[in-house]
């Protein structure tokens, strides 16, 4: 069984919104020489031919600005765990080119993963079914709650705002278990055991729906603790299975949300087209507001995102039971669509629960 971690983390990753005091603290302001920097890597990459699929880190060469690009990660990996890009100039580019450009950044930073049973490794963000639940999360305009990706670094780049809200939400979660061990130490033992998931249709194909592990919420190796949480597939694992958790679990659970949601905890703010958010998936918990648009393709509310696995051998300390798969992202299966279980994870992402 997992030892709970008794210790404040103090580490600037372990940041709240009240000391930040906005975006603007960890923004970094691009100039014209880092966009022709990326244009002219996009040449060569469009002079060779290559798809978006092909393009690999050794294709796409921007040596002006390689070393600002490294210490991005480096803020990413080992510092904050939090940086907003201002920004690409996406409303002068054809959306391909957007989607290679930012590609070849992520190239820089981590390996792309595959976000679903589809396989797709460039996600778009968009809102294709409006309110409806049977839409997955990302493919809708319903509110969701502060959660984790299945990745190490989570990427979004905005092409476009909705005519209202739509706001995005940043929180630390290493900051989460300090207060936590402040005001009640007793609910962090249940997020250091955690829970299991519901797989929710994207296991591969010799896994079961629900996990037979305990994934935790929090987490502790080698001196970094780490989150992955998404609070509806536990319930919603609990649902499948037929079994209760206890009050004490719930409880931890809410009160965990509760911080996290808090004002002087989450950062909160628009997004506007061509910024760049980028952060460490294991200590930074994302959402967004809800909102209106008009979906077309040229009107709706849209951001690109990634799922990256960071560099080789330079990857967080993590306990392996924090993993949902057994393999990095979302398996790709050719025997299943992305149907399956889509009202249950659009409704867990929004409201954070499901049966209780």
């Amino acid at each position: 069984m997992a030892e709970t971690y008794m210790q404040p983390v103090e580490h600037p990753s372990a940041w709240t919104a009240a000391e930040l005091g906005s975006i603007d603290a960890v923004t970094v302001r691009w100039e014209q020489r880092h966009i022709d920097a990326l244009e002219e890597a996009y040449d060569v990459i469009k002079a060779q031919g290559l798809t978006l699929d092909e393009v690999e880190h050794k294709h796409f060469r921007v040596p002006a600005i390689a070393d600002e690009l490294r210490d991005i990660y480096e803020e990413i990996m080992w510092g904050r765990g939090i940086v907003l890009v201002d920004r690409l100039p996406v409303e002068d580019w054809p959306l391909e080119k957007s989607e290679i450009i930012y590609w070849g950044i992520g190239t820089h930073l981590g390996k792309g993963q595959s976000q679903s049973v589809i396989g797709d490794r460039l996600g778009h963000v968009v809102n294709i079914g409006g309110k409806n639940h049977n839409e997955r999360a990302y493919r809708n305009s319903l509110p969701l709650t502060l959660h984790t990706d299945a990745c190490d670094l989570l990427c979004m780049l905005s092409i476009r705002k909705g005519d209202s809200g739509g706001e995005s939400q940043y929180a630390s979660a290493l900051a989460v278990h300090n207060v936590l061990l402040k005001e009640n130490p007793d609910h962090l033992g249940p997020l250091y055991r955690g829970f299991r998931y519901h797989r929710f249709g994207e296991e591969g194909p010799d896994e079961a729906p629900v996990t037979e592990h305990h994934v935790p919420v929090l987490s502790e190796k080698q001196g970094y603790v780490s989150c992955r949480y998404v609070a509806g597939y536990i319930y919603m694992a609990y649902d499948e299975m037929g079994e209760e958790l206890s009050q004490h679990e719930m409880d931890s659970l809410a009160h965990f949300d509760d911080i996290a949601g808090r004002e002087d905890i989450r950062l909160q703010f628009m997004m506007e087209p061509g910024q760049m958010l980028l952060c460490n998936n294991h200590t930074t918990l994302h959402s967004r507001t809800g909102f209106e648009d008009t979906p077309g393709p040229e009107t709706g509310r849209m951001l690109l995102r990634l799922w990256l696995t960071a560099h080789e051998g330079e990857r967080r300390p993590i306990d392996p039971n924090i993993e949902m798969y057994r393999q990095a992202g979302i398996a790709k299966r050719d025997d299943r669509s992305d149907t399956r279980y889509r009202g249950e994870a659009a409704k867990v992402l929004e409201t954070g629960v499901l049966k209780y």
